[in-house]
């Protein structure tokens, strides 16, 4: 089987994805990149070689060349997603402290835009240009906004087998399931968000992340006006998009049965990740 690559852009819906790639390739070993690549490339050439051998999916936080040579030659598909709404979802999601790390006292919407947080300013940029840290500016800082986007399109559209969005998720699964020759996929909706703890965002707040990621939002609205065209293109088959539709959909047998095969999947995941296994 082909390495594939799922270059997963935080809040991107990567979370919910990364459930359909579990179904897809259940069996086979799959490698997840946990942010830190130096630690993940060194992680993954301590495996037996049996065990790298093994491994036909690659997933997790890591931008478009990562020095590992295995995941650096796979097939790549990724999401994208509008900027102002994937650092709204991001901040939200630091706010509800599920990534403790990003703070240093309590939470305060007004100094976490202004904190330099590499994860708030054109993340989505970086992570198609960059190799190593995902998140690091140097080599954006080192290059025109103009020249930023033209190097993260060309990746997108020349070196990225397959690019969907998160606004269109199941859309972007028939493209995906299309290119890859997959069946019909199936998810879990995962990482949402605490409604009972909202933030407020004013209109300052979203000026301020549109100041932040001007280079994501002209390489987004290239990339939606791309796929829009491919929608409406013979290449897409409206006909797999609603039978994906109603799959997944609560009234649906299949659902149940993957739920069940699901919730039996993360459990064996969990018991061999006990036991060290890292290919899995």
């Amino acid at each position: 089987m082909e390495r594939l690559r799922f270059l997963h852009i935080p809040k991107t819906a990567g979370t919910t994805f990364t459930t359909c790639l579990d179904y897809q390739y259940s069996g086979k070993g799959h490698f997840v990149f946990k942010g830190a690549v130096q630690y993940d490339v060194m992680r993954f050439k301590e495996l037996p070689e049996k065990e790298k051998q093994k491994v036909v999916l690659f997933t997790g936080h890591a931008p478009i060349l990562t020095g590992l040579e295995e995941a650096d030659t796979a097939k790549i598909i990724t999401f994208l997603r509008n900027p102002i709404s994937r650092v709204k979802s991001f901040i939200q999601h630091i706010s509800e402290g599920k990534s403790p790390e990003y703070l240093k006292g309590p939470f305060n919407l007004d100094e976490f835009l202004e904190s330099g947080t590499k994860d708030l300013e054109n993340l989505q940029t970086k992570m198609l240009i960059n190799k190593g840290p995902f998140a690091l500016s140097t080599l954006i800082d080192s290059m025109s906004k103009s020249e930023a986007r033209d190097l993260a399109l060309n990746n997108l559209f020349n070196v990225v087998a397959e690019y969907g969005l998160q606004e269109y998720f199941d859309e972007s699964l028939i493209l995906f399931s299309s290119a890859l020759n997959w069946s019909t996929p199936f998810y879990t909706s995962l990482n949402k968000k605490d409604s009972s703890r909202l933030l407020e965002f004013k209109q300052k707040h979203l000026d301020r992340i549109a100041e932040l990621n001007s280079i994501d939002i002209e390489v987004y609205n290239a990339a939606k006006i791309r796929f829009l065209e491919t929608l409406e293109s013979p290449r897409f088959d409206k006909s797999k998009l609603q039978r994906l539709k109603y799959v997944n959909s609560l009234k649906s047998p299949h659902k149940y049965v993957w739920n069940t095969w699901y919730a039996f999947y993360r459990l064996r995941r969990r018991v061999r990740r006990y036991f060290g296994d890292e290919s899995s």
